[in-house]
C-alpha cells in the first residue's frame, strides 16, 4: 500500500493532463481522454456519536476547504474501552482531499472531535482527472 504524501504525488498532480499509459493517445485510438487519466487522492475516515456531530464536523471540514466532499453514515461499533465491551451507533464520516490539505484536515478533525482518543485513517483510491480537477478547485485555498 502506498501512503498518500506530498512527495509520492507530485507526480500525480504535475503530470495530471498527461495519460497515465504509453499507449496512443486517447483522440489517436477514438477513447474518451478521461480512460486513460487518473489522479490520486486521499480518502480520511473517522467516527463520531451523533447525526449532529457528523453534520456539523462535515460542514467545519468543507467549510474550511480541508476536503471537497464529506459523507456519512450511520453504524454500529463493538470495542472495548476502559476494560468494559461497547455497542454504540456511531456515524462514520468518509473525508475526500488531496495530500496539501491533510495537515489542515487533521487539525480541524481533532479541533471538532468530542473522544479522547479518535479514529483517524487514511488511505489514498485513484479517481478520474475530471474529478480530480474538481477535487483541487474545493480545497485550493
Amino acid at each position: 500500500m502506498r501512503l498518500c504524501s506530498e512527495r509520492s504525488l507530485a507526480l500525480d498532480w504535475a503530470t495530471m493532463s498527461t495519460p497515465t499509459s504509453s499507449k496512443p493517445s486517447p483522440a489517436a485510438s477514438g477513447q474518451d481522454s478521461r480512460d486513460n487519466q487518473w489522479a490520486t487522492l486521499c480518502v480520511v475516515v473517522t467516527t463520531v456519536d451523533s447525526a449532529e456531530a457528523a453534520e456539523d464536523m462535515a460542514r467545519a471540514i468543507v467549510s474550511g476547504k480541508a476536503a471537497a466532499c464529506v459523507q456519512s453514515e450511520r453504524i454500529n461499533s463493538c470495542y472495548m474501552w476502559d476494560g468494559v465491551m461497547q455497542n454504540t451507533p456511531e456515524w462514520r464520516l468518509i473525508f475526500k482531499t488531496l495530500p496539501d490539505a491533510l495537515p489542515r484536515l487533521t487539525r480541524l478533525i481533532h479541533e471538532q472531535h468530542s473522544y479522547e482518543v479518535p479514529q483517524i485513517t487514511m488511505r489514498t483510491e485513484r479517481c478520474l482527472q475530471d474529478y480530480a480537477k474538481w477535487l483541487k478547485a474545493q480545497i485550493q485555498p
